[in-house]
């Protein structure tokens, strides 16, 4: 029988300070200092999401992938095959991380940058990525970063250079703060949209997106801990999530990544772009069905320019990809969405599937139609991002899963499933989804649609 073919929709690459020099243009290279010291700094004082504690290794590490560093795969294509062969995974979407230090002056967890320098940053990183990409070009896929986003027509000319060069998606613009920048339905951004729908790239938005970059005085500190913990009295959702308008704060770290969803809606986005595709990932999937109900009745009794339903959107253009998918939401699919659901590994972050994809499979699906667990695990990305479909097909028969390696009853060791709810929250019931916290992010957003 046919393997299971899994693309997963949330890996992070990070390329190393030692080499991203020669791809620095400019006056970028003079600031190679400044990009050293942080990515010291960065590494001494924050960087914890690759490395596990070194006593919890034992418990889910029987293979050794962790412990021989198999996590240096985000900066080394060799390792990354390794580690993908390892966990049956055909292909991977890559974003931009922090897994083995900093990135070059992008990115909320670097450093303070103006914007011409986290531009310069941005285009370096995409040439790197593509060498990358270019090691695996059927099985890797790269999600571009535009820039700041201050010249359209300059990050139109880099999506035009990105898609011959391994990327199907790009960052939405604004991941990184810039209060320079309007909200995402503004008609600014429409020749950026048209490129994305004509070039074919998928928009993407991932967890964090809309955070501040933050002084690295604040990490040495030891007030910001990479790990998301607090001391010290800060207020760590402020820091990961200070997007402003008009100056108030929205607190809501998960809203904010969500903000983009009825931007493009409720500003008529994807009225003018309807081809245009948006993937949310990292930013769970169990708010979606009261998600989409509020927005509906909101909707209905503010009437913003859009001329179709919050759940039509949704069907039609959007992907929704809970990294290290919850029992619960597995069992809220239909609700979801079917064909709008997909699937991220988030390698090779410690919250994520890896070391133990398989088990976690195995417990998280094990009863569901074998249809929906293809869709879920590779069909659905391949379909909403345009990949090689054939060619992921050949390499899952090689390393993927057979469908009786992760549908029917398995023994599942309880202690490692407790880990996975240790790590990620794996075995707790859907979050409640409150009213007026989506109306204290939806609210500053809706807001000038409705008084012009």
């Amino acid at each position: 029988m046919e393997r299971v073919t899994i693309v997963s929709g949330d890996g992070h690459i990070t390329p190393p300070i030692s080499l991203i020099g020669r791809y620095l243009e400019g006056d970028a290279r003079l600031h190679m200092d400044d990009l050293i010291r942080e990515d010291v700094a960065y590494i001494h004082h924050r960087a914890t999401p690759a490395r596990p504690p070194r006593l919890t290794v034992p418990d889910f590490d029987q293979r050794g992938l962790v412990r021989s560093g198999g996590e240096l795969g985000a900066a080394d294509p060799v390792i990354r095959r390794e580690m993908m062969d390892a966990e049956g995974i055909a292909g991977e979407l890559l974003l931009s991380g922090t897994q083995v230090g900093a990135l070059p002056f992008f990115g909320s967890a670097c450093g303070v940058h103006p914007a011409w320098l986290r531009t310069a940053g941005s285009f370096a990183y995409n040439r790197w990525a593509a060498d990358f990409i270019a090691t695996m070009p059927d099985r890797l896929f790269g999600v571009a970063e535009p820039g700041a986003c201050h010249d359209i027509p300059e990050a139109i000319s880099q999506l035009e250079w990105a898609v011959g060069h391994g990327f199907v998606s790009v960052m939405a613009p604004g991941a990184t703060f810039d209060d320079e920048l309007p909200p995402l339905y503004d008609q600014r951004f429409d020749p950026f949209w048209s490129a994305c729908v004509d070039l074919g790239l998928v928009v993407q938005v991932h967890a964090g997106w809309g955070s501040r970059q933050t002084p690295v005085r604040d990490w040495q500190s030891g007030h910001v801990m990479g790990d998301g913990e607090t001391t010290g009295g800060h207020d760590f959702d402020v820091l990961m999530a200070p997007m402003q308008v008009k100056g108030s704060p929205i607190r809501l770290g998960l809203q904010n990544a969500r903000r983009p969803l009825w931007q493009l809606m409720a500003g008529g986005v994807f009225d003018r772009h309807p081809q245009l595709r948006l993937a949310l990932t990292e930013i769970r999937a169990d708010w979606v069905p009261a998600t989409l109900d509020h927005l509906t009745d909101r909707f209905a009794e503010v009437r913003p320019p859009a001329r179709r339903t919050p759940r039509e959107y949704f069907v039609d253009n959007v992907l929704v990809v809970p990294s290290s998918p919850h029992r619960s939401e597995v069992e809220m699919r239909h609700a979801i969405g079917i064909d709008q659901f997909g699937f991220g590994q988030d390698f090779p972050h410690w919250e994520g599937l890896w070391p133990n994809t398989l088990d976690w499979l195995r417990h998280a699906f094990h009863d569901i139609p074998e249809d929906e667990l293809r869709a879920i695990m590779g069909g659905n990305a391949i379909r909403f991002y345009r990949l090689p479909e054939a060619a992921l097909a050949t390499v899952a028969s090689a390393i993927g899963p057979e469908i009786g390696d992760i549908l029917g009853d398995h023994q599942v060791d309880e202690a490692l499933v407790a880990h996975f709810q240790k790590r990620a929250g794996y075995l707790r019931s859907a979050d409640p989804v409150w009213d007026d916290e989506i109306d204290q992010a939806l609210d500053p957003d809706l807001a000038p649609l409705l008084s012009s």
